[in-house]
């Protein structure tokens, strides 16, 4: 698994391409404050870097828990992205995450 330390009120974005049978799977685990977490395809990419409060365009992740771990098959070829969000405004996460697929 890797490590990465999120600070207060910001994300990590990774960029991953889209298997041949568009399945995939990840696991994030979080210490110290809750994660967000969004599998987008371009056009969620695009609202989510526009600020939007809410991203209409996304296949996959949750709000605000400690431990995420999901399966999904993605109906688009090309690049998809893992969003890892810390919105707490003072707390620090560490998080953990795996990727397959």
């Amino acid at each position: 698994m890797r490590t990465a330390l999120l600070k207060p009120d910001t994300h990590l974005r990774i960029r991953y391409p889209v298997p041949s049978d568009g399945w995939i799977e990840y696991t994030v685990e979080a210490d110290g404050a809750p994660v967000t977490t969004w599998v987008l395809d371009e056009d969620g990419l695009k609202e989510f870097n526009n600020g939007k409060k809410d991203v209409f365009s996304y296949y996959g992740g949750f709000p605000k828990r400690y431990k995420h771990h999901q399966e999904l098959k993605l109906p688009f070829r090309g690049w998809w992205y893992l969003i890892i969000e810390n919105n707490d405004r003072y707390e620090p996460a560490a998080i953990h995450y795996e990727v397959s697929g």
